[in-house]
């Protein structure tokens, strides 16, 4: 047995079938994924990842797997899916995921793909673990709720690692007490009335996490420009699948040898002379028929009007957040309710996510006032609400 080390959790403990898997190079290279992408230009430390993430949801899967009293064959089904629901991510995590989707043919075909080869296939065979079910399980089905559910340990893990890296306070989650309280009712996932609040809070602490973090405008903003440097290094003949498959040093290495555009995008990212928010407004300001037209027609509109190079105006019209956390079964009296109907605050949080959406437009400082007021002409903004006007700083 290994005892490694976590500043979240403590001393997590691999043995058998994880620590094997955990030293194979599939897994490794989760170290050199960067858990929250680019938000280091906003945070500087900031700088964990996806293998420290990976063990957090390892040792909560276990702990919830022990308390459910689960069967050591289940155990070692989920504990293997806690460990590998990221291996199949992508570099930078989630800020890459919007210029790759469109070039690959299934989301999670390169997970398959990954369980099937090299030193993992080895690991899961030695140890009687089908690839399938493990595939199964990061999707959520059956056991697979205690990894990825409305309420799961991957979350339970990342709210918590991420804001104690970034400083953020809003991370604060009595995982311990939400575990206990978790059981299973005729198959199925459920917290008890004694969690209820400690599953609130998590729920809180996403939303509040939403527009600090993950939906900081300056994240939205360098994730938008990798997207677009992305784009072009693949329309020039570089595979998509190799982008995938690299690592975070690979892809800004990747992108500073294909010169040109994407070059300069990573080399803006790396001296953080990122693009500046010429429009950035919420639903309330958008007529609905503004979602419907692609980013690159409204991109090229805009960019038209503006008088500037269609390449240096970014489109960020994110999908609208779908938080169904509310469904989540709660166990009261002898029955099953949704938790929105047993805590009155998740109703409120599952419409406060939408107020927390916005719609950017993006472009070089040099640019921004023609480019927003191109913007508000194209539009045709229902409010004066341009936040090019302020003053930005981090």
């Amino acid at each position: 047995m290994t005892e490694i080390r976590d500043p979240v959790h403590g001393y997590v403990q691999l043995e058998g079938f994880a620590l094997e898997i955990a030293d194979t190079p599939q897994m490794q290279r989760l170290r050199w994924i960067k858990q929250l992408g680019l938000a280091s230009l906003v945070y500087p430390g900031a700088n964990h990842t996806r293998f420290e993430h990976s063990l957090g949801a390892y040792h909560l899967a276990n702990l919830l797997a022990k308390q459910l009293g689960l069967a050591d064959d289940e155990m070692m089904l989920v504990g293997a899916a806690a460990l590998l629901h990221d291996v199949g991510h992508g570099p930078l995590s989630h800020a890459t995921e919007s210029a790759l989707t469109p070039y690959l043919r299934k989301e999670h075909e390169s997970i398959m793909d990954i369980l099937k080869k090299g030193e993992l296939r080895e690991v899961l065979e030695r140890y009687g673990l089908k690839a399938p079910d493990i595939q199964a399980a990061i999707n959520g089905i059956g056991l697979g709720q205690i990894v990825s559910g409305e309420i799961d340990v991957d979350r339970m893990d990342y709210l918590i690692r991420d804001a104690h890296y970034t400083g953020v306070a809003y991370g604060v989650i009595d995982r311990l007490r939400l575990l206990q309280k978790m059981t299973l009712y005729n198959g199925e996932l459920v917290v008890e009335a004694g969690g209820v609040q400690a599953a609130t809070s998590l729920l809180i602490s996403r939303l509040l996490m939403h527009p600090s973090v993950y939906y900081h405008h300056v994240c939205r903003i360098s994730e938008c420009m990798i997207a677009a440097a992305i784009r072009r290094m693949i329309d020039d003949g570089t595979s998509a699948a190799a982008v995938k498959a690299m690592d975070d040093i690979e892809l800004m290495s990747s992108l500073q040898a294909a010169g040109g555009y994407a070059a300069e995008m990573a080399a803006r990212i790396r001296s953080r002379r990122i693009f500046k928010r010429a429009v950035y407004v919420g639903l309330e300001c958008l007529d609905p028929s503004v979602l419907k037209v692609s980013e690159k027609m409204l991109a090229q509109e805009i960019a038209h009007e503006a008088g500037v190079d269609g390449d240096y105006i970014l489109v960020d019209s994110p999908a609208l957040m779908d938080t169904p956390e509310g469904s989540f079964p709660a166990l009261v009296e002898g029955e099953v309710k949704a938790l929105r109907e047993v805590s009155p605050l998740v109703s409120i949080l599952e419409r406060a996510h939408r107020a927390t959406w916005r719609f950017g437009i993006y472009c070089r400082e040099e640019d921004r006032e023609n480019v927003a007021q191109a913007a508000r002409r194209c539009l045709n903004l229902k409010k004066n609400r341009l936040i090019y006007r302020y003053i930005d700083t981090f």
